[in-house]
């Protein structure tokens, strides 16, 4: 009878072990994965947060509709370009206001405020130099009456990521005017 040479038990082990390793892989009475955990809810806003968001929307919405005029109405070259930049940066900001709002369940109007739109059929009438200086003492004015809301809003709300667009609005404000002088 003949042995195995100890080249072909080595060969022939390592398969065995190969064998019963993937064997074990293969059994079905392993347990199923345990399941995902469920994504996190966006919590709705608080009253606090809807004024905030409304605040926004309308400041928003009043600066997008002035530098739209701005860009015919100005004669000022550096007021004209920059109501490019204004439209661009608040556009993306009021959709991200937006986005948010639709998450905590908010509704925001799709029109500036009584007032605002007060403020905006007087500048449409304005061209020029005109146009020009009441541009920037509105831009002024609002500035500062809309620093004010967002700060004392802000310590009011929950919602970091509305604070956080709150505060980037402010800080984009300030270097409009800081522009326009």
């Amino acid at each position: 009878m003949l042995l195995p040479s100890r080249h072909q038990v080595l060969a022939c082990s390592s398969l065995v072990v190969s064998l019963f390793t993937l064997s074990a892989c293969m059994n079905p009475g392993q347990p199923p994965a345990p399941p995902l955990p469920a994504l996190a809810q966006v919590a709705p806003f608080t009253a606090a947060d809807t004024s905030l968001a409304s605040k926004i929307n309308d400041v928003d919405l009043t600066h997008i509709a002035l530098a739209n005029l701005a860009k015919t109405n100005a004669a000022r070259n550096d007021i004209a370009s920059l109501s490019a930049t204004i439209v661009k940066d608040l556009t993306d900001n009021h959709t991200k206001l937006t986005a948010q709002a639709t998450a905590g369940k908010a509704t925001l109007a799709t029109k500036p405020s009584a007032q605002s739109q007060k403020v905006i059929t007087q500048m449409q009438h304005l061209h020029g130099a005109a146009f020009d200086r009441a541009y920037a003492r509105y831009l002024a004015s609002s500035t500062k009456t809309t620093s004010a809301v967002i700060d004392a809003d802000c310590a009011k709300s929950t919602n970091a990521d509305l604070v956080k667009l709150a505060t980037d609005l402010k800080t984009k404000l300030l270097s409009y005017e800081a522009q326009v002088k």
